[in-house]
């Protein structure tokens, strides 16, 4: 890696087409993703106003899919920046790395941000072309990440507006949930459940459910109900990607029987449109990525309705963790979330089952889902149910 910057891409998720094979996204852990004013891990250009914002102050909802409590304001004067430390375990091996945050502008300009990788004398190692900010949306840069060897000290990722140099004080963009992903691919242990072509393996109400553009689509003019993988499993990791439409809800069956609602009998991964307005007094158990009724996920990381999403689901013993676009949005032990009763109050006699089917849970909405792929983490094929 020589020190020009090198990009690999940037885009909104809504121009990011299903590579062959498909890309996963490896989280990366990182301090204070939502700027939290009271955790310290990111530095502002103070002399330029870079500052943490609440929204609240400023008459936004708390309750916006898109921002919540505080986030950083970078004032659009050029040079307004902020900077965070990057893990050392992030730049061991370098590569390609997708950064993620939710951006929006503040005021009448057009502000734009840029976002690169900087060593600590202020060299460049990857940076990608200014984003236009506008209304709250999630955004995401593919950056080629230098080996730990050749970043040099204390390499930081670095947001900086770019903007009128008289900007005003009240003219800024707006940053949150940072996140950051290694790019890979799925081992060879990961097997294909669709084939892109027709519903072989998949069994239930069939004519609810068909193939377009080679994704699994519902078609809840002509029928509801659910749709069941025909083999079972009991430990995996299942990887997809999904598009939802405004006001969308869906579910992925995990754990189920054949028959009855998979929220009960089984498990239920919530598949939800989180900004829907109709949506706003959900409880946090009902929101996308929760396990319904039994444990809450994050909000804010989902893209734009109409967009494809990147989702894993790992469910290993008693353990479940729900992965969206790179980010551990739900991770909990089952015995721990129930351990004095359900969220939702109902008895769920399905968290006690070890193996089942999985699935789609129908509810009246048109929902995509492509390269779906499963790997088993342990167990033998189960027999299939009648």
């Amino acid at each position: 890696m020589h020190a020009s910057p090198l990009i690999i891409v940037i885009a909104l998720l809504s121009g990011i087409a299903s590579a062959t094979p498909p890309v996963t996204l490896v989280p990366v852990p990182i301090g204070n993703p939502e700027f939290e004013s009271h955790r310290g891990e990111w530095n502002f250009s103070k002399e330029s106003g870079g500052r943490y914002w609440s929204t609240a102050e400023h008459g936004l909802s708390a309750g916006e899919e898109w921002y919540e409590g505080e986030v950083a304001f970078l004032p659009s004067k050029t040079g307004a920046s902020a900077s965070m430390l990057i893990p050392d375990s992030t730049l061991a091996a370098g590569g390609a790395h997708r950064i993620a945050f939710s951006l929006a502008r503040w005021g009448p300009d057009r502000s734009r941000v840029s976002v690169s990788i900087e060593n600590a004398d202020g060299r460049t190692l990857a940076e990608a072309p200014p984003i236009e900010a506008g209304r709250w949306k999630r955004c995401f840069v593919d950056l080629d990440v230098p080996v730990a060897s050749k970043a040099g000290d204390e390499p930081r990722l670095v947001f900086r507006s770019i903007g009128d140099e008289d900007g005003g004080s009240e003219t800024a963009i707006l940053l949150d949930k940072v996140s950051i992903a290694r790019l890979g691919h799925d081992d060879p242990a990961f097997k294909p459940i669709f084939n892109g072509r027709n519903l072989d393996g998949w069994v239930g109400n069939t004519e609810g459910y068909g193939v377009e553009d080679g994704a699994i689509r519902t078609y809840p003019k002509r029928a509801g109900g659910d749709l069941r993988t025909v083999e079972q499993y009991d430990d995996f990791i299942l990887r997809f990607d999904f598009k939802i439409p405004p006001s969308a809800n869906n579910g992925i069956a995990v754990r189920a029987p054949l028959t009855g609602d998979a929220a009960y009998v089984g498990m239920e991964i919530q598949v939800l449109d989180n900004a829907a307005p109709g949506y706003a007094g959900l409880k946090n158990w009902q929101r996308h990525g929760s396990i319904y009724g039994i444990a809450p996920s994050l909000r804010g990381y989902q893209v734009p309705t109409g967009s494809w999403n990147h989702e894993e689901i790992r469910v290993e013993g008693r353990r479940v963790r729900v992965t969206l676009n790179g980010v551990v949005i739900t991770d909990v032990d089952l015995d721990e979330a129930v351990a004095n009763g359900t969220l939702s109050g109902a008895d769920h006699p399905g968290l006690d089952r070890r193996s089942g089917h999985l699935g789609f849970c129908g509810h009246g909405a048109v929902v995509h889902y492509k390269d779906l792929r499963v790997k088993r983490i342990s167990g033998a094929d189960r027999p299939v149910e009648r």
